[in-house]
């Protein structure tokens, strides 16, 4: 496959995409052991829920830093120091013997995962040639999509055999791996301008999303409904003066104005509701499979492989579509199998299969990567080379919000069933929670699909001047 770029700048993308591999991998490993660190350190479901939507806020709050850093370290030092953080992360959490410890380490990974991840699909984005972008981004959806693939089944095996310790010992190992092949074969990449570093944004940016995040953790389980209020709207308030300080800046952390181009934003929408549904799915479904129906964490781990597997797959298909048919007639039917796949996903109940679960799983994963790829491809086409950086670092901040915030108020959603039916049997109300979990997870598929449906727009003849260079 001929997509405009030589040997070595080859070798550069596949090793930049293994330590992308390993932080969405580290994600994945940890949704079926849930139910088992529930167990064994004493925390119930809203609190452990944090392994994940803690994770993605931690990223949220490091994404704004990315430009800088980009700027400021060369690609080579910036990726092996962040891999070696993650490593060091991963032991922690390995031998950490409560709960708090087991969330140092996954904040020590989480900043790792959150400096690089933009890095590295702002490297590929302006290494490939723009007519090649949407293959491009499908290849990289591809080699992503292996971990949710592998990672549950993987990390269901290893946690019914050995404990779900072993899985962070399993992540340090591989980081060093990486971060061997990454000083023998990684080189610097040139061309990203200094960022502006900002110490008010960040603490802005950073309380802000704490608050807002903890108060809606905890909105369906507080005692006190004034404080959980009340750091709702200071986390709003403080987001909100983060914002207006960027558009301000001469030169801003987390250039938000990329904001004003509406084909951006509403790419950003888009994904940011794909993005919040399928946390929250992949933190509800291995709760449904081993609480609900009773099966195993490697049972859990299977249900989620021909979903991720398809999934996979679906994104490189098309990233080449969109090339050759734009944006409107590749991304409204995987965004509408998606949709479909919600609704299954709320059909659920007592009475289900993990079989039926899984054919569920896949179908809403399989029409969301399909969509994914020309959506994020779409959005940043529409900016300038010099933005892309930048746009990078914002797609991936609102995403990482969305992620932690859906992930967030999903588990208080399915923990409403304790308020609606407080006499029934825990069981029950684990049915119960569950389906109102998937009703929400509906509900904001349907959103994404009805964005879609009111902005897309493919201009005739717009992917015909792109392929011819024009």
């Amino acid at each position: 496959m001929k997509l405009g770029i030589n040997r070595k700048q080859w070798i550069m993308v596949i090793v930049l995409l293994m330590g992308t591999l390993l932080a969405v991998l580290n994600m994945s490993v940890v949704t079926p052991a849930l139910p088992s660190i529930m167990k064994d350190l004493g925390v119930d479901s809203t609190t452990v829920q944090w392994l994940s939507s803690g994770y993605s806020l931690v990223e949220a709050m490091v994404i704004p830093l990315a430009a800088f850093l980009m700027g400021r370290f060369s690609t080579r030092r910036l990726f092996i120091g962040c891999i070696s953080l993650f490593a060091a992360g991963s032991l922690v959490a390995a031998f950490a013997p409560t709960f708090p410890l087991l969330m140092v380490g996954r904040v020590l990974q989480a900043l790792c995962t959150g400096a690089i991840m933009p890095m590295v699909t702002a490297v590929i984005l302006l290494v490939f040639p723009k007519e090649s972008r949407g293959t491009a981004m499908g290849i990289t959806g591809l080699v992503v999509g292996f971990a949710p693939a592998l990672g549950p089944s993987v990390s269901g095996v290893i946690i019914d055999s050995f404990g779900w310790r072993t899985l962070f010992v399993i992540m340090a190992v591989v980081s060093l791996i990486v971060i061997a092949l990454a000083a023998v074969y990684l080189r610097n990449f040139d061309g990203f301008q200094p960022g502006a570093f900002d110490p008010v944004s960040v603490l802005l940016s950073s309380i802000g999303l704490a608050c807002l995040l903890y108060g809606l953790s905890t909105f369906t389980s507080t005692s006190n409904m004034v404080l959980t209020v009340l750091l709702i709207v200071i986390g709003v308030l403080l987001v909100a003066v983060f914002v207006r300080r960027q558009l301000k800046a001469k030169e801003p952390m987390l250039r938000v104005g990329i904001l004003a181009n509406r084909t951006y934003a509403h790419s950003v929408i888009i994904v940011a509701c794909m993005q919040a549904a399928l946390m929250g799915c992949n933190v509800m479904v291995p709760m449904f499979i081993q609480t609900v129906l009773g099966a195993s964490a490697t049972a859990s781990g299977l249900a989620m492989l021909p979903g991720a597997l398809i999934g996979a797959c679906c994104g490189i298909v098309s990233g080449r579509l969109f090339d050759k048919y734009g944006i409107r007639k590749v991304a409204l039917p995987g965004l509408t199998v998606m949709t479909i796949g919600g609704v299954l996903m709320a059909l659920l109940g007592a009475d289900a299969s993990v079989v039926l679960t899984a054919c569920a799983y896949t179908v809403l994963y399989a029409g969301l990567m399909f969509a994914m790829t020309p959506v994020n491809t779409w959005g940043i086409n529409a900016l300038d080379n010099e933005n892309i950086g930048h746009a990078q670092s914002v797609t991936n901040t609102v995403g990482q919000i969305a992620s932690s915030m859906g992930t967030a108020l999903i588990v208080s959603i399915s923990a409403l069933s304790a308020t609606l039916a407080p006499t029934a049997t825990e069981h029950a109300q684990s049915i119960l929670g569950s389906t109102l979990a998937f009703v929400a997870i509906a509900v904001i598929l349907a959103a994404a699909l009805i964005t879609a449906l009111l902005t897309t727009r493919t201009r005739r003849g717009a992917t015909k001047r792109i392929l011819a260079g024009q």
